[in-house]
């Protein structure tokens, strides 16, 4: 008999119960990258402490049909007493038996869970339920992994925030445009930021294109030369 249960059920189920945030390919295919994904990663509201978390989660985990839970690096499985021990070593864990594998995070790579309130106050709501990360949040997670695939996502994101920031940081207050540079900086972005309105603006886009130049930044010391 074919397998009915699936990521995507499982994740409704989920994030009628927590605040879920979706990561990985979905999350970079919601942000319009055509890409396809044969996993799906979300990001699970990691308030309280390991045993107050797999206390809530476990039992919903453990109890969705065909779902086995394993362990990320091995695929090995383990039962819902070994829970809190897993996710306190490896961060995350694996549900096969589904249509396809769902990674489930409490603490996602490059990101602290205290961090999570913001992510998800930044994020974009989806008709599952779950929120889509903004794309800075999003390339944050895929900085470290060094593999070809995420390389090509970072490139994406960073595309498509450098867009954003362009349209945006103009008419930015001077707090709002400080802000914007503190998460987010392309010599294109500390381009636009010099001809700011806000003196302040304009000098910190400056430092920021002299650190990007002292650091080998070719384009930076175009506009510098400028």
């Amino acid at each position: 008999m074919e397998n009915t249960a699936t990521a995507d059920g499982l994740i409704e189920v989920l994030s009628d119960r927590f605040r879920v945030v979706t990561l990985g390919g979905v999350a970079v295919i919601s942000h319009g990258l055509n890409r396809n994904t044969y996993d799906a990663d979300i990001w699970l509201d990691p308030a309280g402490t390991i045993a107050d978390w797999v206390s809530r989660v476990g039992p919903v985990i453990f109890s969705y049909p065909s779902a086995r839970p394993v362990r990320i690096g091995t695929w090995s499985p383990f039962g819902e007493e070994d829970f809190a021990m897993v996710i306190d070593e490896d961060k995350v864990i694996r549900v096969i038996g589904l249509d396809r594998p769902l990674d489930i995070f409490r603490d996602p790579n490059e990101l602290e869970i205290s961090e999570f309130d913001d992510v998800w106050n930044r994020a974009t709501a989806l008709d599952n339920g779950t929120r889509v990360p903004d794309a800075i949040d999003l390339l944050v997670t895929k900085q470290a992994t060094g593999r070809d695939k995420d390389m090509q996502d970072i490139a994406f994101l960073e595309a498509k925030a450098e867009r954003e920031y362009l349209a945006k940081l103009p008419t930015a207050s001077a707090a709002e445009a400080a802000s914007m540079l503190a998460r987010f900086l392309t010599p294109k972005v500390a381009e636009i930021g010099l001809h700011h309105p806000e003196e302040s603006v304009r000098q910190l886009s400056l430092g920021f294109l002299k650190e990007l130049a002292e650091e080998g930044d070719p384009f930076a010391r175009d506009i510098l030369a400028k």
